[in-house]
């Protein structure tokens, strides 16, 4: 039966993600794609990712539309692109589908996790339901950007992470898989001091060789990114970019429309430097935040909370209507973050192993909260949300059945 449903929900999931490729995304680019900044200049308006694939397979480098080499934007994603049209050809259509069968196996592995950690398949269906669809994970797809090979191996590395507190040769293939996560987005770069507190805090045995084997396998992943960045500027980083992210969310006026105001920042940043290929000018960024939040700690602090609430939208009042869709997922989201919370608290008081997806919650949170907010930053932590949440309510279900037939004389006999 559970394989029954799994399949139904797989393929609702697949769906609707190409359905609203061609029914939705198709027609709104044709029509009103200048209109709706997805198309400037007569180009498809996206991060740089496209561009810098383009230009790989033609032979130029990892430069983007400046011809500049991009030491912002790692190299995963990218050569997914690269590996997509040198297969399949170009077209937007071709990176689409893929990212609807990529985003659908990320489906399959929520109930596979949820599978694992609640041995419950309700618990696990009805995460992947939700997960199948969730209108942002679906928009996702459409545009070649990174979230849906994000949150794909992002869902890979927690069932192998999860994994590795039972079988300790699981833990180097379990740095293997956050390696891959960092060579998408470099937010996890940290994540390995996190894990290895999971593990001093979690794991009964041999918590130092999981901690040595989990760190060997991040490290023999990340290190030909670390390598390639040193020939190429004779010193070790992993990615630019961060300085930038500091500055904005440094000097940000939050009092201003958003909308306006990051795009404002956005344009002076471009029209005085480089970020995206120069590294002192990232570097240069980085030191003027650090010199405003010493100057005004206190505006900095109340940047950070402004950006609690950022995280989980992108405001827009504009219109009654923006209003209103700003409303409605602020309380969405309010609502499953309750909900979570309670899943959490369930699991621990049945000592379940809910201290990694805790872990990674808190950290990436805590680290966007803190340089700089999108709502778009979000989306990977859905996942477990849907987890949590679908335990939390799972067990409602339950418990009010439960009461009913205590309260209700002959019910269920």
């Amino acid at each position: 039966m559970s394989r029954r449903w799994i399949l139904l929900v797989l393929g609702l999931a697949l769906s609707l993600r190409l359905g609203y490729c061609l029914f939705v995304f198709a027609p709104l680019l044709e029509k009103k794609g200048e209109e709706l900044g997805w198309v400037v200049d007569g180009r498809f308006a996206v991060d740089p990712y496209d561009s810098i694939a383009r230009n790989v397979l033609a032979g130029k480098g990892y430069v983007d539309e400046t011809g500049r080499r991009n030491l912002e934007r790692l190299p995963l994603y990218t050569y997914f692109l690269v590996l997509t049209y040198k297969v399949f050809g170009s077209g937007l259509w071709k990176v689409q589908v893929l990212q609807s069968l990529l985003d659908t196996m990320s489906c399959f592995l929520i109930f596979r996790v949820g599978l694992k950690i609640f041995r419950d398949q309700t618990v696990a269906l009805l995460a992947a339901a939700l997960y199948a669809v969730y209108f942002k994970m679906i928009v996702t797809v459409a545009r070649p950007e990174t979230e849906t090979l994000y949150v794909f191996l992002l869902l890979a590395f927690l069932l192998i992470f999860v994994g590795s507190f039972a079988k300790t040769g699981l833990a180097f293939l379990s740095g293997i898989a956050l390696g891959l996560v960092t060579l998408v987005k470099p937010i996890t770069l940290l994540f390995p001091l996190v894990a290895a507190g999971l593990y001093l805090f979690r794991a009964r045995v041999r918590r130092g060789k999981r901690i040595l084997l989990f760190i060997s396998g991040f490290l023999v992943t990340i290190f030909p990114q670390l390598m390639h960045n040193y020939l190429a500027e004779a010193r070790v980083f992993y990615s630019s970019g961060g300085g930038k992210m500091l500055y904005m969310g440094a000097v940000i006026d939050y009092s201003r429309n958003f909308r306006e105001e990051e795009s404002r920042l956005i344009r002076e940043i471009n029209s005085r430097y480089s970020f995206s290929n120069s590294l002192e000018d990232d570097n240069t960024l980085r030191k003027m935040a650090v010199r405003s939040i010493l100057k005004d700690p206190l505006a900095f602090l109340k940047r950070i909370a402004v950006r609690v609430y950022l995280f989980w939208t992108y405001p827009d009042y504009s219109t009654p209507m923006m209003a209103l869709k700003t409303i409605l997922i602020l309380l969405f989201n309010g609502l499953l973050l309750a909900l979570a919370a309670f899943g959490f608290y369930l699991s621990r008081n049945r000592r379940l192993l809910y201290e990694p997806f805790l872990g990674l919650f808190l950290y990436v949170y805590s680290v966007y909260v803190i340089t700089y907010s999108y709502s778009r930053y979000s989306l990977p932590l859905f996942p477990i949300l849907f987890m949590f949440s679908s335990y939390g309510v799972v067990h409602l279900v339950k418990t009010s059945g439960s009461l009913r037939q205590k309260l209700i004389p002959g019910k269920g006999e």
